[in-house]
């Protein structure tokens, strides 16, 4: 198994992005700048920050000119996430930089004085803001009462130093403070220092902070600050923007170079929802909402920089290293690495494979020997189905491990690994599709003849995309593009018995994959903005739909449907269906007739059934669709039964 925790050891092929992201943020001509690290989620934003943050660490090199490079750079992370729950996000990323700066080993001492006096005015802002009441922040709340005790977790975690949350926001065990902060035995006694600093706590604008940080930074002897800021697009909306507004207050301080990883959609979203086009718009009152918004992130971001997924040959190299490090100890494992950096640096298109691993360690153990060509096997079929993502690739290994070795308990020999993944493929993309798949074999002892049927159609579009395309599947569910890719993949599943396939695979029969395919940010936030009783933050999340890729849409359907099962009486879920289906969102009128079959009758709110007659007076075209469900829900007495039948009429003597 292996840990889904961002890393600094290089196993994608990253390293080229963070070294040409250092090559920037270290270059004085550049800076001040922003830049930003564009990435789907689980695509190595976080895996990147922490390169960055070793590689700026001068304790990280051993030689002295290397050393040297960076002994007058000071680089930061600070977790965005981490403070979502703050009562003032704007004055908590603030407080983080300056109380980072103040514990820094090396430009600590020289800081100190002037970080207390800045942080009694950012406190100040906090208490005029908010009232003393609402303050959280442990140091503002210590000057305020004249004494109170700083809270020793709270003070450290507004420092980044307990409590970080990696990509996965999971929170890590505490850890001893790195090389960069002060050592456990020379703690800095903040609240000592705050109440003996006669320096008046006064309020402190744009103009004057900027000045007073960029003289502090002149009297350390810092020649850069670099400062990263992750988990950006996991924050709510409000959270985002309160960020981005703290970053705007150190913009254009020489030396300085913030390095922001998101993804640029849930920005975007979160302008959008937060401020007006009046608000945003310039001298131009033509400019469309979009083109502000993009505006407003090019004067914050002056460096978009966007990762790409990964190739099939970056996946089958990533999946080889990811086998080797698991099954090699590490000496071995390193000689590995070592090699596939070399590998990398005369061609970085080809794969590092098989024979390379056999090349670097000699005779390949048994395992590993099958690993790895289960790996140049399943590549392709996994950059196809996984959209090349790293996380959703390891968590995808992870459980085929667990399968195989269930398999190997249960004495199943027959187990395909070609046909493992694919199944595997079907159940973490679509979900839905799987439980059909199983139920159609468990009636048809294994081989199913939808599948047979199926595959010969796609089949016939001959690896010509544009004609798969074209082929019509009775199904609607599985008529889409992903769908229709995944009957092309080798191997055929017409010729072989599933029922063992199943077997091991009982345990996620009943439930989703929350275990193993994690919902994207950017789906759960449109879910939850699209329930909100929010009109102008609903509808931005129907526009967020839209523009949805295939599978995202997908799943956020799926997301509603189970908003519906586990909350039938709500009227939210039905609403945003409703709203879905009137901007035409594909697939939306199946899922919604989906979730009112199985909604329990007497649990649905009457009030649905006049939005339902408007949706028909609308499209009339949609009407037949729902004529099954229709009849479900008026086939006993019940209140959703009156309102049809009340509304219908309305509707249809509205059209006579």
């Amino acid at each position: 198994m292996w840990s889904d925790n961002e890393t600094t050891l290089d196993l994608l092929g990253f390293r080229v992005h963070a070294d040409l992201i250092r090559s920037v943020v270290t270059n004085p001509d550049l800076l001040p700048i922003t830049i930003g690290v564009f990435g789907d989620w689980g695509g190595g934003k976080t895996s990147i920050m922490k390169m960055l943050e070793s590689d700026l660490d001068p304790n990280s090199y051993t030689d002295p000119a290397e050393r040297a490079k960076y002994e007058k750079i000071a680089c930061l992370y600070f977790n965005g996430w981490l403070f979502e729950g703050y009562d003032d996000a704007k004055s908590a990323i603030i407080s983080s930089v300056l109380l980072q700066l103040g514990e820094h080993q090396r430009f600590g001492p020289k800081v100190r004085d002037k970080v207390v006096s800045l942080m009694k005015s950012v406190n100040w802002m906090r208490a005029a803001r908010l009232g003393f009441k609402e303050v959280a922040l442990p140091a503002i709340a210590a000057y305020i009462s004249g004494g109170a005790t700083i809270v020793p977790s709270l003070m450290r975690s507004a420092m980044g130093l307990v409590g970080i949350c990696g990509d996965e926001g999971q929170e890590e065990s505490p850890e001893a403070p790195k090389g960069e902060k002060a050592s456990g035995t020379d703690k800095v006694n903040w609240e000592g220092l705050i109440k003996s600093d006669k320096t008046p706590a006064s309020p402190l604008d744009v103009r004057s902070f900027r000045d007073r940080f960029s003289q502090m930074l002149k009297d350390s002897d810092i020649q850069g600050l670099v400062i990263l800021v992750d988990d950006l697009d996991r924050c709510s909306p409000e959270r985002i923007i309160e960020n981005l507004e703290a970053i705007k207050l150190f913009l254009n301080v020489d030396k300085t170079a913030f390095v922001i990883g998101a993804d640029p959609r849930i920005v975007r979203h979160a302008i959008a929802v937060t401020y007006t086009p009046d608000q945003m718009r310039g001298q131009e009152d033509s400019e469309t909402a979009d083109s502000l918004i993009t505006d407003y992130l090019e004067k914050l971001i002056q460096v978009p920089y966007r990762l790409p997924r990964l190739s099939p040959a970056e996946v089958e190299t990533y999946m080889t290293l990811l086998f080797c490090q698991r099954m090699l100890d590490s000496g071995r494992f390193d000689q590995c690495v070592t090699c596939c950096k070399e590998a990398r640096e005369e061609n970085r298109y080809s794969v590092f494979g098989y024979a390379d691993v056999e090349k670097a360690i000699g005779k390949l153990p048994e395992d590993l020997s099958r690993s790895l060509t289960f790996s140049s096997q399943a590549s392709p079929l996994i950059t196809e189905g996984l959209k090349g993502n790293p996380r959703q690739i390891k968590r995808f290994l992870n459980a085929f491990v667990l399968r195989k070795e269930l398999a190997r308990v249960a004495n199943l020999s027959n187990i395909r690994d070609d046909v493992l993944v694919k199944l595997m493929i079907l159940e973490y993309a679509h979900i839905k599709e799987f439980k059909a798949l199983f139920d159609w074999q468990q009636s048809q002892d294994g081989f199913p003849k939808q599948i047979e049927k199926w595959e010969n159609l796609v089949l016939e579009a001959d690896d010509d995309v544009e004609k798969l395309e074209n082929v019509k599947i009775s199904e609607p569910r599985w008529d889409t593009k992903s769908v229709k890719r995944w009957l092309a993949m080798e191997p055929r599943l017409s010729d072989v018995d599933l029922r063992d396939y199943f077997w091991i695979a009982r345990d996620r029969l009943e439930s989703t994959l929350s275990g193993t395919a994690l919902i994207s940010p950017i789906v759960r936030l449109a879910l939850s903005e699209i329930l909100s009783d929010n009109t102008v933050v609903a509808n931005k999340a129907v526009e967020a739909v839209q523009s949805f890729k295939e599978d995202e849409r997908v799943s956020f359907l799926d997301l509603l449907e189970t908003h519906i099962k586990r909350h039938p009486d709500e009227k939210a879920g039905y609403d945003a269906f409703a709203k879905i289906i009137h901007k035409d969102v594909s697939g939306s009128i199946e899922s919604y007739v989906n979730a009112l079959s199985k909604a329990p009758i007497e649990s649905i709110p009457p009030a649905i059934a006049y939005d339902m007659a408007g949706l028909f007076k609308e499209k009339p075209g949609i009407k037949s669709r729902f004529y099954d469900v229709i009849k479900r829900l008026t086939s006993r007495k019940s209140q959703i039964k009156t309102a049809l039948e009340k509304a219908l009429k309305i509707e249809t003597s509205e059209k006579g």
